[in-house]
């Protein structure tokens, strides 16, 4: 094509633009909304990452954190860290408060210096210092009393006020202030519990800091620099390297600020791979809408395209002028739903700004723009081409030839390899642009699977239409006729209705389903409270519980504190860890000791050891932990347990249920290394009833030690994540529906001239408005009612899929989501296909008839 040519089609695309711009009003509409989903959501995980890149020091605690494997550090080490920074030292456990009136609640206790916080500040209520908060209270002629500083759920949950008093442990401390904010507390992760803060002088004489207690000792480090400006990352490094040179035995933790909020960001990244996915749904969706858009444009510009052709245009002239139009109005659309999601931050700054621990960065960034950008081109060229080669290939002689059909239905050999080479480049952007990999391919298979699903339908709709017998009302027989006549919407329908209701009924299955699994199942065999922190001598007092009315079963087990150092000889920094286990190496975590398999669990590889055996040191490992290491029978763990080194083989791999909550260990080893450590015990009470509930006050009260999680608390907080996260998912499922409602309108709209020539036939024939509209009214709800039910069907397939294969819950079908989906598919086709055919009955035949 030369320059003048393409100056030609530039004036035509032009022109035509004068006249045909409202008949865009669909395309846009579609393409509008789905590069807004993937822009918006886009353009709020940037937000979100670039505000916790931003306060990275402030969320760590520090330059660089010191994971220590005792409480305290040694004399020496603390001296070698004072050499290079100012340092803060701060311990994390869980605790009970209780109050005078014997109310108690499970909490965060955290102890820290003088020192803290390095960066950032500590909001209290009222504002004072936070180190008068945590010193020494005198109230009236009352001892002296250390001050904490507590969420307000905690006064909430106990009825008490600042200014009154809860014991922690063995010592009483008086409330002088509520915790606002902290501004650390998105490193410790998820706590159970509100956050009791304390100086380190008050932790210590709580009693709590037993031998073998969990909890998370860190010491935080601000570098020393030139001008007492923050640590570049560089030298943070450089200090990471030369501390584990120095203490190459001291099991630290080291974490530099660059890896703040490891969980946070690791949320962030599924969230934002598993929203964008659904928005390209949409976006997917909003491309058959393009399609039948362009469709009903050029069948507008059938006459248009003959006469070009007769005067000596030539097809490339053709697919030129209108492939410019589109990609003109295509530009406004993709300019348009970038421009709105990139205002997304700014106005859900103060809405989810409450969900992160810093402030929501709102400003503009260019990626992912530019990704819903070119994810938006390449979905306006994919599905606008073949329209536009049918359309080239419309014959001059079509002038001649008033309403008769005349365009081509099928691409030549040709066009169908350009059309699959635009949906290949697609492919391959989607493939490109979206971090994970393996979601994007289950994300394809997912898509093609509901094609696949979807064309079936469409198919054997039609079918089923053309072999219906002829018999019954008339108009019955016409509408179920119209299913299979050429160019009927049928296709698009089944296409633009199916994906989005499939995606709705698909996770209000799953939620249904994880509900019932948190309120029914698990809450009847899961335990009513778990107990930790039990010293040996205590172990009667446990005993005791079983004969509790209500209680039906105890169950006790050893603990000693320890974390992962090495995986098959591998430092755990430098480790190729799943996300899903990462949690097995932040920290210490509950070892224990066991000489006969659990009753529960399943050797997956492996053999279990003898009972009596006495060699050297052996584990067996959970079978999650094996795969999200990459180990296997034979492989090498290294643990750091209480200050010592030990370096033991995998002797098995177990399956363990985890969803049970029973008293289970990730890690166990064989008789022999634990036999003499300091350890403690965990324990699981089962049962309901009043007096089981009143156990939760019962042994905290008499034993300040031991620490009491309820399992009712427990479920409780992961029914609202699952609320939350729920949420979400409905709100993009529904811009897929939306979307697919837009794609419904469209192909009705396009399809529209061809219903009032079929219209004015039906008059000629003798068919009232009436007849008519019982015709439609047939048509448009048979199809909807199919598509809703096969919607319904793939969905909860999907719902099953996910709930028994990837959740490992029993699976239960919700036949409410189902009616409700297909009574939303038959009335939502119904609606959208009457108010888009309704000026189609109001047609006078005598205009049309005077053209034939």
């Amino acid at each position: 094509m030369t320059l003048r040519d393409a100056l030609l089609a530039l004036r035509l695309a032009l022109r035509e633009l004068r006249s045909g711009k409202r008949r865009f009003t669909v395309f846009l509409s579609c393409l509008v909304l789905g590069v807004f989903a993937i822009a918006a959501v886009g353009s709020v995980s940037e937000s979100a990452r670039s505000a916790i890149s931003r306060d990275a020091r402030i969320l760590l605690g520090g330059d660089a954190s010191v994971q220590l494997a005792d409480p305290f550090p040694e004399p020496d080490e603390l001296a070698w860290l004072n050499a290079r920074g100012t340092v803060s030292h701060s311990i994390s456990l869980r605790g009970m408060a209780r109050t005078a009136q014997g109310d108690s609640a499970l909490v965060a206790v955290k102890g820290v210096d003088n020192a803290y916080p390095l960066y950032g500040s500590a909001t209290l209520a009222p504002s004072i210092p936070l180190a008068d908060a945590l010193g020494m209270q005198t109230a009236g002629d009352s001892a002296p009393l250390h001050g904490v500083a507590v969420d307000a759920l905690l006064l909430e949950r106990l009825g008490i006020r600042v200014g009154e008093t809860i014991t922690v442990g063995d010592r009483a401390f008086r409330i002088t202030a509520i915790l606002e904010k902290e501004p650390d507390r998105a490193f410790q992760g998820i706590t159970f519990g509100p956050r009791v803060l304390m100086s380190m002088e008050g932790l210590r004489q709580t009693g709590l800091l037993l031998p073998g207690s969990l909890l998370n000792s860190h010491l935080r480090v601000r570098l020393h620099t030139q001008g007492g400006t923050a640590a570049p990352e560089a030298q943070v490094t450089a200090f990471a390297e030369e501390a584990r040179r120095t203490f190459p035995d001291t099991g630290w933790r080291i974490e530099p600020f660059s890896r703040a909020a490891p969980r946070i960001r690791n949320i962030l990244d599924r969230m934002d791979t598993d929203l964008m996915l659904i928005g390209l749904g949409a976006l997917l969706v909003g491309g058959l809408g393009i399609a039948e858009a362009v469709r009903g444009y050029l069948a507008t510009r059938i006459q248009n395209i003959a006469m070009l052709k007769c005067v000596g245009g030539g097809v490339a002239t053709v697919l030129w002028t209108y492939l410019l139009q589109i990609l003109l109005i295509g530009g406004m659309g993709i300019f348009a739903g970038c421009a709105l999601g990139a205002l997304v931050p700014y106005l859900a700054r103060e809405t989810l700004g409450h969900l992160l621990p810093v402030a929501m960065d709102a400003s503009l960034h260019w990626q992912p723009l530019l990704r819903a950008a070119l994810l938006g081109l390449a979905i306006i060229v994919a599905f606008s081409l073949r329209p536009l080669l049918l359309a080239g290939a419309v014959p001059p002689a079509v002038l001649f030839r008033g309403y008769v059909a005349t365009q081509r239905t099928r691409l030549s050999g040709s066009g169908r390899l350009l059309v699959g080479t635009a949906f290949a480049v697609l492919a391959g952007l989607v493939y490109l642009l979206t971090p994970d990999k393996r979601m994007v391919l289950g994300f394809g298979a997912v898509v093609i699977g509901c094609l696949a699903v979807f064309r079936f339908v469409a198919w054997a709709m039609r079918a089923a239409s053309r072999r219906a017998p002829q018999t019954g009302h008339p108009s019955l027989r016409l509408g179920i006729s119209s299913i299979h006549r050429p160019g009927a919407p049928t296709t698009h329908l089944v296409f633009a209705l199916g994906l989005g209701l499939t995606a709705l009924v698909a996770i209000a299955q799953i939620e249904q389903n994880l509900t019932k699994a948190l309120e029914r199942d698990l809450s009847r065999d899961a335990p009513a409270f778990f107990f930790i922190n039990i010293l040996p001598d205590q172990l009667a007092t446990m005993d005791e519980l079983a004969a509790t009315p209500g209680v039906t079963r105890v169950e006790q087990g050893p603990m000693v504190r320890g974390r992962i150092m090495r995986i098959a000889g591998v430092p755990v920094e430098e480790a190729v860890i799943t996300p899903d286990v990462q949690w097995a190496v932040r920290g210490d975590r509950g070892l224990s000791h066991a000489a006969a398999m659990p009753d529960d669990a399943e050797l997956v590889s492996g053999a279990w050891w003898p009972e009596d055996y006495a060699g050297p040191p052996l584990i067996s490992l959970t079978d999650d932990l094996a795969k999200g290491f990459g180990v296997t029978v034979g492989d090498t763990l290294t643990f750091n347990i209480l200050g010592r080194e030990v370096t033991a083989p995998i002797a098995n791999i177990r399956k363990v249920d985890w969803m049970t909550f029973q008293l289970q260990f990730a890690v166990l080893f064989a008789p022999g290394l634990l036999d003499n450590a300091p350890v403690t015990w965990v324990a699981t009470v089962y049962g309901n009833g009043q007096q089981v509930d009143s156990l939760y006050r019962t042994v905290t009260n008499a034993h300040p030690n031991i620490t009491a999680l309820s399992m009712r608390e427990i479920l409780q907080d992961v029914r609202n994540i699952m609320h939350h996260m729920g949420t979400v998912f409905r709100a993009m499922a529904a811009v897929m529906l939306f979307t697919g409602l837009l794609v419904l309108a469209g192909a009705v709209l396009a399809d529209r001239h061809r219903r009032i020539y079929d219209a004015v036939i039906y008059k000629v024939c003798g068919a009232t408005r009436r007849d008519i509209l019982l015709a439609l009214v047939t048509e448009f709800s048979l199809t909807g009612m199919v598509t809703g039910l096969f919607s319904a069907l793939t969905g909860t397939a999907a719902a099953w899929a996910a709930v028994t294969g990837l959740m490992h819950l029993n699976f239960t079908v919700q036949p409410v989501a189902m009616v409700a989906t297909i009574a939303a598919g038959a009335g939502i086709s119904l609606l959208i296909g009457l108010a888009g055919t309704a000026r189609a009955l109001n047609k006078k035949p005598a205009p049309y008839l005077r053209n034939e």
